[in-house]
Parts: C-alpha cells; sequence; structure tokens
C-alpha cells in the first residue's frame, strides 16, 4: 500500500528524488510494449496463415509462459481458487474470441488502423466497472476516457 502512495506523489508533480519506480508501473510498461509487438507480431502472421491457424499457433505460444505458470509455488493461490478457476476459463474464452476478431480484422485491414480501434476495449473495462462493480470516475478520468477516444479516432484515420 506504501508503493502505492509514493507513486501517486511521483504523479502529483512532487519531487520524489531517488524513489524507484513502483513495481506495478514497471509491470504496466512491460505490458504495453509486449502487446504493442504483440499487435506488430499478429498482422505479420495473419498475413501469411488465416485467422484460425493463427489462433491456434497463438495458443500454442502460450505454452511456454503456461509452463512457467505450472511450475510456480503460488500457482493455485488465492482466497477463492473455484470462483478463480470459473472465471479464468471465462477469461480464455472471451480473450480467444477476441484474439480470432482481432486477427480476422488485420485480415482485411491494415494494422495500423486496426489495433488503435482495438485499443478501445480498456474503454469497455471502464464502462464495466463503473455500471457493474459501481466504481466511480471523477471528472478528469472522464476528460480522459473522451481523450482516449479522440486520440484512437486520429489514429485510426
Amino acid at each position: 500500500m506504501e508503493e502505492r502512495s509514493a507513486s501517486a506523489s511521483s504523479w502529483a508533480g512532487e519531487p520524489q528524488g531517488s524513489a524507484p519506480v513502483p513495481l506495478w508501473l514497471r509491470y504496466t510498461i512491460l505490458t504495453a510494449i509486449l502487446w504493442g509487438l504483440w499487435g506488430f507480431e499478429s498482422k505479420l502472421l495473419v498475413d501469411r496463415t488465416s485467422p484460425y491457424v493463427g489462433q491456434i499457433l497463438f495458443t500454442v505460444g502460450l505454452a511456454v509462459p503456461v509452463s512457467f505458470v505450472l511450475l510456480s509455488r503460488r500457482r493455485f493461490a488465492g482466497a477463492r481458487p473455484r470462483a478463480g478457476l470459473a472465471l479464468a476459463v471465462l477469461t480464455g474464452l472471451l480473450g480467444g474470441l477476441g484474439n480470432l476478431a482481432f486477427f480476422a480484422a488485420l485480415e482485411r485491414a491494415s494494422a495500423s488502423v486496426v489495433v488503435p480501434l482495438t485499443s478501445l476495449s480498456p474503454l469497455v473495462t471502464v464502462l464495466v466497472g463503473v455500471v457493474v462493480l459501481k466504481e466511480s470516475m471523477r471528472w478528469r478520468q472522464w476528460a480522459g476516457v473522451a481523450l482516449a477516444l479522440v486520440a484512437i479516432y486520429l489514429l485510426s484515420l
């Protein structure tokens, strides 16, 4: 929790000195880089195969990270493992169907258009969080959503 408050003060513009970058932010940056490369590589993939073959090969590629997870001592950690298992299966189903749609879109259009438009997916998460989980957002966050929509639109032109 202390890590979170330290990062919040640095984002507010207060000097932080030589404090390390919070671990959650490192993971976030790594995710953005890997997913950015994934979007580019996905276009190369579907230019050489079909979306269906692309999904199969994508799933085969998951074997490496899945192996690391299965070897981890924390693989079944959590307060409610049964509920977690059901949600994990649903997450995989939604992700897999999304990948098929993504690969099909890349087959028919350029990555420079498809990838930014699919970047609207976090906005869906935000809206579901507000509606279903009753999370609240401040006006600045709503302004960020609006700016994200404008940015996505401009990138897709």
